[in-house]
């Protein structure tokens, strides 16, 4: 399975090194073609991840899923550098949109290609992210999920009000059914742009389409924070994945990345205070659902009785 080895970045202030390594697997899972996609790239100064699955049940996916990953190229080659990362995130996602209905209006016959997507940018030792749909991004830290993206789903929308518990989330009829996408009819979708969070050395950055995170218990992909072999490991449990959900089984791609952290960072989260203090500036309804879904996978057969997204393509 292609993988990064990893890479270095110069942070541009000289001794200063961005060293994070970097790892990617995809698998096309009991499907006839792989509507995934996922990039990683770096400059000078920053980072930027990404995952797009391409909605099947929907005319080629893949095009929406690869116009997005190109439409955010471009924008990191050609950004300000004093950007700021939500504004970039927002804009380079409006952006995808319109180069994907762009594309399908190309096709010959016309087609409405769609995707879900998330993506992260990393500057000064702080993550920014945004996400459409249901592909995911995660951060542990210290052996712990220390946040997790919001499904954009009416699914979970029931689990936010209270109306359904995680477990009884995961065999919901609509469960595979998303709110949001790129590249659909009338106005643009809603961009969620997460908050910013200084990052500390060892923290670990997951995103994924729901091919992964669908088949695989939180306690098994937390297996990525401690791993020795990141690549390995992110390799092992898309395969994981894979066989768990078959003969279902989905598109499974992932992007995944353990923060080294530097000089700089280190001196950006002094400033920025202790864990407590990030974690309080996070969504407090964000923060509790991530706490009790953790829960609930390490004593869900306590806690709970017994009780994919959108077709994709055969």
């Amino acid at each position: 399975m292609p993988r990064w080895a990893g890479w270095s970045a110069a942070s541009g202030t000289g001794d200063e090194t961005v060293h994070a390594p970097a790892f990617q697997t995809s698998r096309l899972g009991n499907r006839k073609i792989n509507q995934d996609r996922c990039l990683a790239l770096e400059d000078e100064d920053a980072i930027l991840l990404a995952v797009a699955d391409g909605m099947g049940g929907h005319a080629r996916g893949e095009l929406a899923a690869q116009a997005f990953v190109d439409s955010l190229r471009r924008r990191f080659e050609t950004r300000d550098p004093l950007q700021e990362g939500p504004a970039f995130l927002h804009q380079a996602i409006r952006a995808a949109h319109q180069a994907i209905l762009e594309i399908g209006r190309h096709q010959t016959p016309p087609v409405q290609p769609l995707t879900t997507c998330v993506a992260a940018l990393i500057q000064g030792g702080r993550v920014h992210w945004a996400h459409v749909g249901d592909s995911r991004l995660y951060l542990f830290r210290h052996g712990r999920v220390f946040f997790q993206t919001r499904d954009h789903t009416p699914v979970a929308e029931m689990v936010a009000a209270g109306l359904i518990t995680e477990r009884q989330a995961r065999i919901h009829p609509k469960r595979n059914q998303v709110s949001r996408c790129l590249g659909g009819p009338g106005a643009p979708p809603e961009i969620t742009v997460g908050p910013e969070v200084f990052l500390e050395p060892g923290d670990l950055l997951l995103l994924c389409s729901d091919g992964l995170w669908s088949a695989v218990s939180e306690r098994r992909l937390l297996e990525l924070a401690g791993a020795e072999d990141l690549g390995g490991t992110l390799d092992d449990l898309a395969m994981l994945a894979e066989q768990q959900s078959y003969p279902q089984s989905d598109n499974i791609t992932a992007v995944a990345l353990r923060w080294e952290g530097t000089q700089q960072a280190r001196r950006a989260e002094t400033a920025g205070g202790d864990d407590r203090a990030q974690e309080a500036s996070l969504d407090p309804l964000e923060r509790a659902i991530a706490e009790i879904h953790q829960a609930l996978e390490e004593y869900g057969d306590e806690m709970a009785p017994p009780g994919r997204k959108r077709d994709h393509a055969d």
